[in-house]
């Protein structure tokens, strides 16, 4: 049998062989790597998601109750404005829900990071973009449930998607961006703390300057006129814009989708790429 010498270590040229055929079929690299190991890291998340009773809560009950507490203060005030309230809250409390899955992403990375299973991934030969491409794809899928309570409890206070079905496949494109986006920021939090508790206290800073100062409670126009640009133009406002638009059916919806399109798809660029730069980097810090 052949023998090949490495750094002083004889190997046989037939199991040389044979280690370099392994290798290959299993390498970290290839669109169809990512996509298999993504898939198999979203089951494992998702099992995680069933398993965790807060997830319930989180997916039925909060969306509920801030749906029912703004639409009950707030119809009455916004009517005297000529504003249907319901519509226009609708879009600004599923975002909210969809940024808590943002939230509940980073406090689950960051325990795996803790509890060393980060590691652990970085020591098999999976592709480097599964982690976060399963982060994200499972939560998507609690964004899309949140999504769904949502809408069938605003359909039982009276509300009416007018824009037709094109309208409601933007909608739901809208949402799966901004979803995607979310958890992906998110993921660059827990990736740099790598403290659950300290995620945890901190994931909630973004809140403020994403959505309360952001058209989705209140009109542009309530707020100070210095302010009213950034509000008007922010990415939440401009995605709230999008879909009150498109469930109204008014024209302009189509510009306001590419808009809202644009921003959270240059975000969710930036955003993915620094986020699976962080994880390569990972293995060194941890």
């Amino acid at each position: 049998m052949n023998q090949t010498k490495v750094d002083g270590i004889r190997f046989d040229s037939d199991v040389s062989e044979l280690a370099r055929e392994m290798v290959a079929q299993r390498r970290e690299t290839g669109w169809r790597r990512a996509v298999e190991d993504s898939m198999l890291i979203t089951g494992r998340n998702l099992i995680r998601l069933k398993r965790n009773p807060i997830v319930i809560v989180a997916i039925a009950i909060f969306p509920m109750v801030f749906l029912l507490g703004f639409w009950i203060i707030g119809q009455k005030l916004f009517a005297e404005q000529g504003i249907d309230y319901l519509p226009y809250l609708l879009p600004i409390v599923n975002l909210q829900a969809l940024y808590f899955a943002g939230l509940g992403s980073a406090i689950m990375l960051a325990k795996d990071i803790e509890t060393g299973m980060m590691q652990r991934c970085r020591a098999m030969p999976i592709s480097r973009v599964a982690v976060v491409a399963g982060l994200v794809l499972a939560y998507t899928v609690r964004g899309l449930l949140a999504t769904m309570v949502l809408m069938a409890i605003a359909t039982l206070l009276g509300f009416r998607f007018n824009g037709g079905p094109i309208a409601a496949l933007g909608y739901l494109i809208l949402v799966l961006t901004f979803t995607a986006t979310c958890i992906t920021g998110y993921s660059i939090l827990a990736l740099k703390l790598r403290n659950p508790t300290l995620v945890d206290a901190v994931a909630i800073i973004p809140y403020t300057p994403l959505l309360l100062m952001s058209n989705g409670f209140s009109p542009t126009e309530n707020f100070p006129a210095w302010l009213q640009p950034v509000v008007r133009y922010q990415p939440v406002s401009v995605t709230c814009d999008a879909l009150r638009a498109l469930v109204s059916g008014s024209e302009g919806s189509l510009v306001l989708f590419g808009a809202s399109l644009l921003w959270l798809g240059g975000l969710l660029i930036v955003l993915g790429s620094w986020s699976v730069r962080l994880y390569r980097r990972l293995g060194s810090a941890v």
